[in-house]
């Protein structure tokens, strides 16, 4: 798997020196200078996302269930990295009263980086009233991950539901994730589980989980990225490429680079039988970029796992899709889309405003066969028809924007 010096000191806990040379195959692993052994742990961010997870399950009206997060926060790290996020974000991520949106008062900030940028100047240091913190796990950015989750969550229980041909269930980097424990439609009679990560990761996953040794169908997979390739330890392991199967990879693309992510989707397209799934999540460049998210990068960088790669949109994020060979079928923003102005807003994000940053989970398919329409294949028909229909639409869109930033500035009185 494409595992970027980022992604290993992720997951590690450990500083090592960078490599551009890095790679998901065993093409980098001569002068490798990365560090293995059980005694690196898991990382905070893997932690992070724990503590997290665990928040979910206490509450009264859990949008998904996870009793097994809880027994990977010894320690304290992973609220102490919760927490620091959500300071570092305090002044930036704030929502409305009711909770569904960002407060209005930041929608020129995001729209108008020039905007951004002043705030930023202004209070990047300004003090957090203890007062004023939410509890850990109750910031934007963690409900993003409630949202995300509860979205995968559900998608594999539909893709592995009644009369489903798929049995094979396999986790890119999959941390500290114990939906193979948690979920019945990955403790059917027929169904595997692959989990794949490095091996300090699987270790420490392993030691806070005894219930493994009595589930067969469950094997975790050590991996030394850059050394080994994860796809061949996985054929080794009895995945059997023959059968459908579905794939997640949740948390991993923004930690690497774009040829690591597309070599990532392009084994994954040929090990996959027609009928196979693959879903994950990724953002856009405006995550990276953007003067409001400044501070979280910072913060991302504190524990030596910066977020380096995001496409301009969904519409790039599919081509790429695409050109491994999957057909896109759904693509999202993490956020709550209960209202037509919160899907109109995004939607003109997504398709102009490209520059806000966005956080999309996506799912897609491997077909049973490609479908040929004339000279041009049905991905390339797919592909132009949604260009026209955008450029049909693009005049309206750009109106409706600029509509909505006169409105919010007459609604902030800036």
């Amino acid at each position: 798997m494409a595992a970027s010096d980022a992604k290993v000191q992720k997951l590690q806990g450990v500083v090592t020196p960078s490599s551009p040379a890095a790679s998901t195959g065993a093409s980098s692993a001569h002068g490798s200078d990365r560090e293995w052994g059980a005694e690196c742990g898991v990382g905070a961010t893997a932690l992070w996302i724990a503590y997290i997870r665990y928040c979910e399950h206490q509450r009264e009206r859990p949008a998904f269930e996870d009793p097994f997060a809880e027994r990977f926060l010894c320690g304290g790290k992973g609220e102490e990295v919760t927490a620091a996020m959500a300071r570092a974000l305090h002044h930036f991520m704030f929502m409305n009263a009711s909770g569904t949106d960002f407060h209005h008062s930041l929608t020129l900030r995001y729209a108008l980086p020039c905007l951004g940028r002043r705030y930023l100047r202004q209070m990047r240091h300004a003090p957090v009233p203890n007062q004023e913190v939410l509890p850990a796990g109750r910031d934007p950015l963690a409900k993003g991950v409630r949202i995300r989750t509860a979205f995968f969550d559900d998608h594999i229980r539909g893709v592995l539901g009644v009369g489903s041909h798929v049995r094979q269930f396999v986790t890119l980097a999959s941390g500290v994730d114990c939906r193979c424990l948690r979920l019945a439609c990955l403790q059917q009679q027929g169904v595997r589980t692959w989990l794949v990560d490095q091996p300090a990761v699987i270790s420490a996953f392993r030691s806070r989980l005894p219930e493994l040794e009595a589930r067969p169908d469950i094997q975790t997979l050590a991996v030394k990225f850059g050394e080994e390739l994860w796809w061949q330890k996985l054929m080794a392991a009895g995945f059997d490429p023959c059968v459908p199967s579905l794939f997640l990879v949740e948390g991993l693309v923004m930690y690497l680079g774009k040829a690591e992510v597309e070599e990532i989707f392009s084994e994954i397209y040929r090990l996959m039988a027609p009928g196979s799934v693959v879903m994950g999540d990724y953002v856009n460049q405006g995550f990276l970029h953007h003067p409001m998210v400044e501070p979280f990068n910072d913060e991302l960088r504190k524990y030596s796992a910066p977020w380096t790669y995001g496409v301009r949109n969904s519409t790039a994020w599919a081509g790429m899709l695409t050109r491994c060979g999957f057909a896109p079928e759904e693509d999202v923003p993490s956020v709550e889309l209960h209202s037509l102005l919160t899907r109109v807003k995004f939607f003109l994000i997504d398709r102009i405003g490209t520059w806000v940053p966005t956080y999309r989970t996506f799912v897609a398919v491997k077909r049973a066969a490609p479908q040929q329409e004339g000279p041009m294949g049905e991905s390339d028909s797919m592909r132009k028809q949604g260009a026209q229909r955008f450029g049909r639409h693009h005049a309206v869109a750009a109106f409706a924007l600029s509509l909505a930033m006169v409105a919010a500035f007459m609604r902030t009185g800036l």
